[in-house]
C-alpha cells in the first residue's frame, strides 16, 4: 500500500514516521533563519533606489538568506544541489567569451548578477528540500507581501499619492510602487496572483478572492500590456493543466479547442484599432495601457528588427553582456534602446552559445514543471506534491506568464523569477526524494 503523508506533518503509522524521518535527516531551520528567509521573500519588491551594479535594498536580505541557509546545511553535511546549472553555466560562459572577444571587460559585471540569482534559486531549492515546512513559509511570505504591496500601490493610486503609488513624470499615470519600472511591477503582481492560486493563500476563500481581485487591479494600474497579456495566457495554461490533472487528457483537449476557438473569434470580431483609439481618448488608466498599445507594439517591432539585424550582421560570439544599447548607438541605429526581449537580447549579446544556454535553461524548467505539476499516478502517489502545494498546476501559469513577459522585456534578471525557479526546483527535489529508489529517474 502506498503511504501518504499529511500536509500538517502529522503521521499516522510507524512506517510513515520512518519514511518521514528518512526524508528529514537535518534539523529544521531555526526561527531566526526562518525570519531571514521570509524577509528575503517579502523584500523582493524593494528595488528602488538602485545602487551600483543594479543592486537594490532587496539584495541585503537575500544575501543574508543565502549565507544563513548555506551555513545551516553545510553544518549538517547536507549535499547541496545547484538546479539549472547547465543552462546558466552556458549563459555565463557565453557572456565571458563575448566580453573578452569584444574587449569589454566591464560588461562581465552582468555575469556576477547571473551567478547571484542562480545562488538565490539554489538557496530556496535546497532550503525547502531540507525542511519541507519552508515551502509554506516561502509561499505565505510571497503571497502576503504581494498582497500588502498591491494594497499600498492601489491605495496610493486611488488617493492620488504619487510617491506611494510609485508614479513618475516619465511613466505618466502608470504605477510602479518601489519596483522602479511599471513592467517589473506588473510582472511581479501577475506571478503573485498565480502563487496565491497555487498555494491557496489566504486559506479562507473570501479573502483569497479579494486578494486575486486586488492583484488584477494592481496589474491594471501598472499599465503593463505585457503583464496583462501574460496574465491571460498564464490563466489559460493553468486552467488547461488543471483540467488535465483532474479529468484527463481528453477533457483538457476539448477545453483547449474551446479556448482556441473562443479566443480566435474574439480576436477577429473586435475592432482593435477603434478600441485603442477610444482608450487613448479615455481616462489616464486606459490611455496609458490599452491606449498606448499601438505605439508600444511598433516600438517593440523596431527593436526586434534592429536586434535581429545586429545578430545576423555580427559574429556568432555576440556583442557582450548588456551591450545592445551601446552597440546600437555606435552604428548609429535609428532607435537606440535596450532589446526589451530576452530571446533577442540573448542572441545579440551572448551569441549562439548563449542561445543554446537559454534553450537548455528553458528545457530544464519545463521538465521540472512536468514532474511537479503533472498528473498524479493515483491516490496516494508518493511522488505527488499536492500536500505541499494544493494547486501546483498554477505553477505552469506562472511559467507561461514569464515566457510571455520575455517577449516584451528582459525577465532573466528579475529576482522574483529566480525565487519561483528555486521553489519549483525544491518541489522537484522533494518529489525525487519521496520516490522509492527503484522508482527514481
Amino acid at each position: 500500500m502506498t503511504t501518504q503523508l499529511r500536509t500538517s506533518g502529522a503521521v499516522r503509522s510507524g512506517r510513515e514516521r520512518r519514511l518521514w524521518a528518512s526524508h528529514h535527516p537535518v534539523p529544521p531551520a531555526s526561527p531566526a533563519l526562518r525570519w531571514v528567509i521570509a524577509a528575503a521573500i517579502a523584500c523582493m519588491p524593494l528595488l528602488a533606489p538602485t545602487g551600483p551594479g543594479n543592486t537594490s535594498p532587496a539584495d541585503l536580505p537575500i544575501v543574508l538568506a543565502i549565507g544563513g541557509v548555506l551555513l545551516w546545511l553545510t553544518r549538517n553535511r547536507v549535499r547541496l544541489r545547484v538546479p539549472y546549472a547547465m543552462g546558466m553555466w552556458l549563459l555565463i560562459l557565453a557572456g565571458a567569451v563575448a566580453a573578452l572577444a569584444n574587449t569589454e571587460i566591464r560588461s562581465t559585471a552582468v555575469l556576477g548578477q547571473d551567478l547571484f540569482l542562480l545562488l538565490w534559486a539554489a538557496t530556496i531549492a535546497n532550503a525547502v528540500r531540507a525542511d519541507r515546512s519552508l515551502v509554506r513559509l516561502v509561499c505565505t511570505s510571497w503571497c502576503w507581501s504581494g498582497i500588502v504591496s498591491a494594497g499600498l500601490m492601489v491605495a496610493g493610486r486611488l488617493a492620488g499619492i504619487s510617491w506611494l503609488a510609485g508614479q513618475s513624470v516619465r511613466d505618466g499615470s502608470r504605477a510602479a510602487l518601489t519596483f522602479g519600472d511599471p513592467n517589473v511591477a506588473g510582472n511581479y503582481f501577475v506571478s503573485s496572483l498565480f502563487l496565491i492560486l497555487a498555494a491557496r493563500c489566504p486559506r479562507r476563500r473570501v479573502l483569497r478572492v479579494g486578494a486575486v481581485l486586488l492583484m488584477v487591479l494592481a496589474v491594471v494600474y501598472t499599465g503593463s500590456n505585457g503583464a496583462m497579456l501574460g496574465m491571460v495566457v498564464g490563466l489559460g495554461a493553468g486552467v488547461l493543466v488543471g483540467q488535465w490533472r483532474s479529468r484527463g487528457p481528453i477533457a483538457a483537449t476539448g477545453l483547449a479547442c474551446v479556448l482556441v476557438l473562443g479566443g480566435g473569434a474574439l480576436v477577429t470580431s473586435v475592432d482593435w484599432a477603434s478600441l485603442q483609439e477610444q482608450a487613448a481618448a479615455g481616462g489616464p488608466v486606459l490611455h496609458d495601457s490599452i491606449g498606448r498599445s499601438d505605439s508600444s507594439s511598433q516600438d517593440r517591432q523596431v527593436l526586434f528588427a534592429e536586434g535581429t539585424r545586429l545578430f545576423w550582421n555580427g559574429t556568432l560570439i555576440g556583442v557582450g553582456p548588456g551591450r545592445t544599447k551601446p552597440t546600437l548607438a555606435a552604428i548609429p541605429a535609428p532607435y537606440v534602446k535596450e532589446a526589451h526581449n530576452d530571446y533577442v537580447a540573448t542572441l545579440v549579446e551572448l551569441g549562439v552559445i548563449g542561445g543554446v544556454g537559454l534553450v537548455v535553461l528553458m528545457a530544464s524548467i519545463a521538465v521540472r514543471l512536468a514532474r511537479v505539476a503533472g498528473r498524479p499516478r493515483g491516490r496516494g502517489d508518493p511522488s505527488a506534491t499536492g500536500w505541499l502545494l494544493p494547486s501546483p498546476h498554477f505553477l505552469v501559469a506562472m511559467a507561461a506568464s514569464f515566457v510571455m513577459a520575455g517577449l516584451f522585456y528582459e525577465v532573466l534578471h528579475f529576482r522574483h523569477l529566480w525565487a519561483f525557479l528555486g521553489l519549483l526546483a525544491g518541489l522537484d527535489l522533494i518529489r525525487s526524494d519521496t520516490l522509492r529508489p527503484s522508482e527514481r529517474r
